[in-house]
């Protein structure tokens, strides 16, 4: 699993978005 910074997660969807710690794409 990617690690990173999340910037959101939807609880009710089960899914979200973070910042990769490499600067890499939104994941």
């Amino acid at each position: 699993m990617a690690t990173g910074t999340v910037k959101w997660f939807d609880d009710a969807k089960g899914y979200g978005f973070i910042s990769p710690e490499d600067g890499g794409k939104d994941l």
